[in-house]
């Protein structure tokens, strides 16, 4: 194990920043104490014992980004005319063709003070976007941006009530999606190597200055936070079909929502997303993709006006389906890492943990579970 003091962090961002943009999290000026994932500037303060209010996923899947830009142009001898006049209607020159202009390619880019929940998302994600070669369809703006990324993770040695990391495995120390795992101790940071990214990123020294920042330690890693845990996660995937009719409950569970969509944006694993066209004049323009939410009512409106989700409790009923019980049957894997984020976020208190406990039961209930799954126990620990 390797050891990079705290005085040394500032030399390292230094170093990662020559090579990459670097993103780190840091109190956002004016927001009266909120924490985000911020561009690294030499001057900035890091914020390494806060929650950020949002994950990271935009590095990866940008809230807007632009797919490709396309122009209509005219050039060419029209159909069927040898004589290479243009047709009435058509600017001299010949037919209409459209241009199209790629997007600009992904930067190298590197990602500091990831939590476990953060980091492990990314690999959640990385089973639709990203599956292996010869597998599945990868997208490649998504493909793209996720090889140029280094992700640098701070195991968490406290949480707060509403992180449940600690329901899947390894929990505060997981080691998916992480490139280079940092442990808080006395002093600085034990250091573990992941990938050959991280060690790289430990081979780095002081920019300019020779500086050796990681050297070897025998110190002991940190006892880590063990956040609440929520027994029987694995059961969901069938249990949740049973109560999908059962539209009473779904009401029941939805009656404080206001659909505000918070839960979707500030989630880590959340992916919905509109595609649409940005026009420049009537020639020209990009084609856009930008971020959108399940628990919004246009976001399944068909073009007739019918709307196959009309309330708050179809489109909540589904977002829980979607992560505990379509995704895992789809992607392999549970559409959500713990992160708690939607539970301190909620105007209303709506917590995903107390749902899915009573999911459990009501399915449980029901009598019709088809392997009698466990229910859903949260068991609370003081946060430490």
């Amino acid at each position: 194990m390797k050891f990079i003091a705290q005085s040394n962090i500032t030399e390292l961002l230094r170093a990662l920043a020559a090579q990459a943009e670097v993103w780190a999290p840091r109190g956002l000026r004016g927001s009266g104490g909120a924490v985000m994932f911020e561009r690294w500037r030499d001057d900035d303060q890091l914020d390494l014992e806060h929650f950020t209010s949002l994950s990271a996923k935009d590095l990866i899947l940008p809230r807007t980004e632009k797919l490709f830009g396309f122009s209509y142009v005219f050039g060419g001898a029209p159909t069927g005319d040898a004589s290479g006049s243009a047709p009435t209607g058509c600017l001299p020159g010949g037919r209409e063709t459209i241009e199209i202009e790629s997007a600009e390619p992904a930067p190298r880019t590197v990602l500091f003070g990831s939590r476990a929940c953060d980091a492990k998302a990314l690999t959640v994600l990385d089973a639709l976007f990203n599956p292996p070669e010869g597998e599945a369809y990868g997208d490649p703006q998504y493909v793209g941006r996720r090889s140029t990324l280094s992700v640098i993770t701070v195991a968490c040695t406290t949480c707060d009530a509403a992180c449940f990391c600690s329901s899947f495995e390894n929990g505060t120390a997981e080691k998916a999606g992480s490139d280079l795992l940092l442990y808080p101790v006395e002093g600085g940071f034990l250091a573990e190597a992941v990938t050959d990214k991280g060690r790289e990123i430990m081979s780095a020294s002081g920019a300019g200055s020779g500086l050796v920042l990681f050297e070897e330690s025998d110190q002991q890693l940190p006892k880590l936070a063990v956040t609440t845990i929520i027994d029987g996660l694995e059961g969901l995937e069938k249990q949740l079909p049973v109560i999908f009719e059962d539209l009473d409950f779904w009401q029941a569970i939805t009656a404080n929502c206001t659909s505000c969509g918070f839960c979707t944006y500030s989630c880590p694993t959340c992916h919905c997303f509109d595609i649409h066209d940005e026009m420049r004049g009537d020639r020209e323009g990009e084609r856009l993709r930008s971020w959108d939410a399940c628990m919004f009512y246009l976001y399944t409106q068909e073009t007739s006006g019918h709307n196959p989700r009309p309330t708050l409790a179809h489109r909540y009923r589904n977002r829980i389906n979607h992560k505990f019980s379509y995704y895992p049957a789809n992607q392999g894997k549970i559409l959500c890492t713990g992160c708690g984020r939607c539970i301190r976020g909620c105007p209303v208190g709506l917590d995903i943990r107390a749902v899915l406990k009573a999911a459990a039961d009501r399915a449980a209930a029901d009598g019709k579970a088809s392997d009698q799954a466990p229910g859903v126990n949260v068991n609370e620990n003081d946060g430490q």
